[in-house]
C-alpha cells in the first residue's frame, strides 16, 4: 500500500512538473527585442525583415506593388494564390498613380485578381518561373498593383495596419514561417543528411504543436490575441486565423511523416521547443 501512494504520488509531482513548465513556456516573452537569437537547426533562419518601403511617404492616390504567385507542383500549377512581396522586396515601390481597371470576366488575369478580392489586387504583367530561395519550391509568380489613397506610411508588413506579419513582431506568423521553412528544409536533406534532416523536421513538429496551445494561452490567460487579425506570411500569403492554424496542423503531420522517413522513431517535444516561436527569435 505504501509503495503504490508512493507510486502515485511521484506521477502526480512528474505531472505538476510538466504542467509548470508547460505554463512557463508559455508565459515566455521576448524582453530584449535586440538580443534575438539566430534559429539554426540544422541551417540558421534569417527573420523577416520589414519590407523596404516602410515608412515612404507618399500620400492620396497611389499605386502599391506586389508579386502575387502560385506553387507549381509536377510542373502544374497547383494551389491558391498569394502576395509574396519579398522575393522582389528592392524593386517593388509605392508611388503616386491613377488607378487601374480590373480585367474582365474570362480572362486569365481575373481569376488571379478575384482570389485576392481583399487585397483589391489589379495584375500588371505576365507569369513567370521561380524557385523560392528559402524553401527551394518551384513558384510561377505575376506583378500586380493595389491601387487605392494612402492616409499614412506602409508599415513593416507592407500594409497600413489590416494585416500582422513576422517582420512587424507578429509571433503567430513567425510560427508558420519556421514551420513552412524547416519542412522544405527537411524535405531537401532527407536523402543526404539523416541527422540534419530529423532535427529540422523536429522543429517544425515542436512549432506547429506550440501554435494552438499558444493561441489559447493568449486568448484565455491573458486576454492578448489581435482580434479579427489577417496574417501575411512569408511563403503562404495573407492566411486568416483559422487557415493559419490548420495549415500549421497540416505542414506538422507532414513534417512528422518526413521525420519517420529520416529514421525517426516516436516524436517527443519539450515545452521549451514548442514555445520557441514567440520567445528572442
Amino acid at each position: 500500500m505504501v509503495d503504490e501512494q508512493a507510486r502515485r504520488d511521484e506521477i502526480v509531482a512528474a505531472h505538476r512538473k510538466l504542467e509548470q513548465e508547460e505554463q512557463e513556456a508559455l508565459a515566455a516573452t521576448c524582453t530584449d527585442p535586440k538580443g534575438k537569437h539566430a534559429r539554426c537547426e540544422p541551417s540558421c533562419y534569417a527573420a523577416e525583415a520589414p519590407d523596404p518601403r516602410a515608412s515612404k511617404k507618399v500620400h492620396g492616390a497611389v499605386e502599391i506593388q506586389h508579386t502575387v504567385c502560385q506553387r507549381v507542383v509536377n510542373g502544374s500549377p497547383d494551389g491558391s494564390f498569394f502576395i509574396l512581396d519579398e522575393l522582389d522586396a528592392s524593386k517593388l515601390t509605392v508611388r503616386e498613380a491613377r488607378a487601374k481597371k480590373a480585367h474582365g470576366k474570362g480572362t486569365w488575369q481575373a481569376d488571379v485578381e478575384t482570389a485576392l478580392a481583399a487585397d483589391a489586387i489589379v495584375v500588371t504583367g505576365t507569369f513567370h518561373d521561380v524557385t523560392h530561395p528559402g524553401t527551394n519550391e518551384k513558384l510561377r509568380c505575376v506583378s500586380a498593383s493595389h491601387f487605392g489613397t494612402l492616409r499614412r506610411a506602409l508599415d513593416g508588413c507592407g500594409a497600413t495596419g489590416d494585416v500582422v506579419c513576422e517582420a512587424g513582431g507578429n509571433a503567430a506568423a513567425h510560427g508558420l514561417d519556421v514551420v513552412r521553412y524547416r519542412l522544405a528544409e527537411a524535405r531537401k536533406l532527407q536523402a543526404t543528411d539523416t541527422a540534419g534532416c530529423q532535427q529540422a523536421a523536429l522543429e517544425a513538429i515542436a512549432v506547429a504543436r506550440g501554435l494552438p496551445r499558444w493561441r489559447q494561452y493568449a486568448k484565455v490567460n491573458v486576454d492578448q490575441w489581435p482580434k479579427n487579425a489577417r496574417f501575411r506570411t512569408r511563403y503562404d500569403g495573407t492566411l486568416d486565423e483559422d487557415a493559419l492554424f490548420t495549415l500549421a496542423a497540416s505542414l506538422g503531420s507532414d513534417a512528422e511523416a518526413i521525420y519517420a522517413t529520416c529514421g525517426g522513431n516516436a516524436v517527443k517535444t519539450t515545452p521549451e521547443q514548442e514555445q520557441s516561436f514567440h520567445t528572442c527569435w
